[in-house]
């Protein structure tokens, strides 16, 4: 189920709930509670197993984008070093040129290590735009650079950035102005509702 048909099962149940003439005011108040509390954990559910799928994928682009592969001995220094290098360039005019020098010369790892800091300096807010040509540049001399550095741009942060996909649905009317720890205590009430639109107390 998607977040939408999770909130959209939410509200025909509370309607249910309801609906039933067989059931106390207080009945309803726990039937309702319970069936809120039931959506909030399935909506966290999700979130939280798409933001571990976004996690993994991220790293995995990230890895395959800017990790070195496994290296061991002088190609392990060089790679570090490079690094080192790299994040000392503060303006990415320098760093464009650092960069060209170490195309020219073969440095592979010099080549990495400053497109990896470029991307990095690339994700920052307003500033972070002057240094999107040597990211370019890289992408252009790297095979499949280029489209993973485009998947990885267009990821998007589950729960993040105005992303109301998991928002939980409002409170029902007639669980009053209660908490969402009094609505948890209520569902967690000793209770017995009977039938299929009211959870049974655990």
């Amino acid at each position: 189920m998607t977040p939408e048909q999770i909130r959209e099962a939410h509200n025909r149940q509370i309607e249910k709930i309801r609906n039933r003439q067989d059931l106390s005011h207080q009945a309803k108040q726990v039937a309702m509670a319970r069936a809120h509390q039931t959506t909030v954990t399935k909506l966290e559910s999700m979130r939280q197993a798409d933001r571990q799928q976004y996690d993994e994928r991220r790293t995995q682009l990230e890895k395959r984008l800017f990790g070195n592969r496994e290296l061991s001995g002088t190609d392990a220094l060089s790679a570090r070093d490079a690094r080192e290098r790299a994040a000392s360039y503060t303006h990415p005019d320098d760093a464009h040129a650092a960069y060209k020098r170490a195309q020219r010369d073969g440095d592979r790892d010099m080549m990495r290590a400053l497109g990896s800091w470029a991307a990095d300096q690339a994700a920052m807010p307003i500033l972070g735009e002057a240094w999107r040509p040597l990211v370019e540049t890289h992408a252009a001399a790297t095979p499949g650079y280029a489209q993973n550095l485009e998947e990885l741009r267009s990821l998007q942060e589950p729960g993040q950035f105005g992303d109301n996909s998991y928002a939980t649905p409002a409170v029902p009317d007639e669980l009053g102005r209660m908490s969402p720890y009094q609505v948890s205590a209520l569902a967690e009430s000793d209770l017995t509702i009977y039938g299929n639109d009211a959870p049974e107390a655990a």
